[in-house]
């Protein structure tokens, strides 16, 4: 009874607040049994929503379970548990509601290596559940925009008013090219990737990324710009916290000092070390250690660092998570070699990460955290 009440509060009014559901491009049908819900600040949909994405579904002794690409998560919707294939189990339970069993979203997107997004659309909600082969989002909003507003006015039962003769047709809008097909069963992989972060943390990115890393059970390296004032303390504590390798980022050409280099990372260390009680020996340049002089290099590597660059960007930071975690996926399939790959603290990268170690994990592509042992890797050759 306590749980009846509480899905009772927790559900949308549906006369006042609308939710739709898109697949890929495609725009499901709206009604009250398909409308997606919010139960204790989490999305669910039915599950056969995943189910037209390829995610399988059977339903025996009143347990749900969806499998795809080896990946598997068991709801009872009775008991109230769910647990995936390695027995790990989970707080976001599924529900029977309106004829359906209703799945969490995020949990069921970061299982089955999948991507979702809100949007906001003639005053109401879309949902959207892609598996990285659809359009941007800014394409879809564009070429479903007719679909969507007929969809909330049939709805509602609203007669839309015929539009006067003399008001111009809207122009088509640009569209985008589409989103590679990610390759599931790849010729080639990387012998191993190093997840590398560029730039300053901020508090409303960054948390979810390292979530995402912990939930994937990954290590990464954080390049810290030298100019410590962009430095939010509490996401550089939990960085180091979490067992990631803090670093630092230069911003050097030619013309910049040996002296101003070093002056700026004994600086940045200080502060990191007063932080979190450790200091960083590995350092990149933004623009690339092949931009510094022989002289600029031996005077960081006689100070102690090593000097690393990255070979891959993920494109986090100007494409959606779909296109990113595509187009990556695409080039990890293009070659044998380490890669480091190259993301950013942008509102996307957490997304973007939770695809990537998704599809990482069902290749058996390592990852590692980049550490003073390990051979240095840049455009400069310098392996000191």
């Amino acid at each position: 009874m306590l749980c009846a009440a509480f899905i009772t509060v927790m559900l949308p009014a549906p006369a006042h607040a609308l939710t739709l559901t898109a697949v890929n491009d495609t725009l499901l049908p709206l009604s009250d049994s398909t409308m997606p819900t919010r139960l204790g600040g989490e999305l669910y949909v039915p599950y056969s929503v995943f189910s037209s994405l390829g995610v399988s579904a059977s339903n025996e002794d009143n347990v749900l379970n969806l499998s795809s690409g080896g990946e598997t998560l068991s709801f009872s919707t009775t008991e109230g548990y769910v647990y995936d294939q390695n027995l790990n189990s989970y707080s976001t339970p599924a529900y029977d509601m309106n004829g359906s069993i209703y799945v969490p979203v995020k949990l069921c997107c970061g299982k089955f290596g999948l991507s979702y997004s809100t949007l906001s659309a003639y005053g109401e909600t879309v949902l959207r559940i892609t598996d990285g082969s659809a359009s941007s989002d800014s394409s879809f909003a564009s070429t479903q925009g007719s679909a969507i507003e007929s969809a909330i006015n049939a709805y509602k039962g609203i007669t839309p008013s015929q539009p006067s003769d003399n008001v111009p047709p809207t122009p088509p809008q640009p569209t985008e090219p589409p989103i590679p097909k990610v390759e599931e069963q790849p010729a080639q992989k990387p012998a191993r990737v190093y997840l590398t972060f560029y730039g300053a943390p901020t508090t409303s990115t960054t948390p979810a990324i390292l979530d995402a890393l912990q939930s994937a059970g990954r290590l990464a390296t954080f390049f810290l710009p030298t100019d410590t004032s962009t430095w939010p303390d509490d996401v550089i504590r939990r960085i180091v916290a979490e067992g990631h390798t803090p670093a630092l980022l230069l911003n050097a050409n030619e013309q910049t000092s040996s002296e101003d280099m070093l002056a700026s990372l004994t600086a940045a260390n200080d502060r990191l070390n007063f932080l979190t009680g450790v200091s960083a020996r590995i350092v990149s340049n933004d623009t690339g250690c092949n931009k510094l002089t022989q002289a600029q290099r031996d005077a960081l590597t006689g100070a102690g660092y090593r000097l690393w660059d990255t070979t891959l960007n993920c494109g986090d930071d100007t494409q959606s998570s779909a296109r990113a975690y595509a187009t990556t996926a695409q080039q990890f399939a293009s070659t044998t070699a380490t890669v480091i790959l190259r993301l950013h603290h942008s509102r996307n990268t957490a997304q973007t990460v939770q695809l990537l170690t998704g599809y990482m994990s069902r290749q058996g592509i390592p990852s590692s955290r980049v550490t003073f042992g390990t051979t240095p890797i840049n455009s400069a050759s310098d392996t000191r």
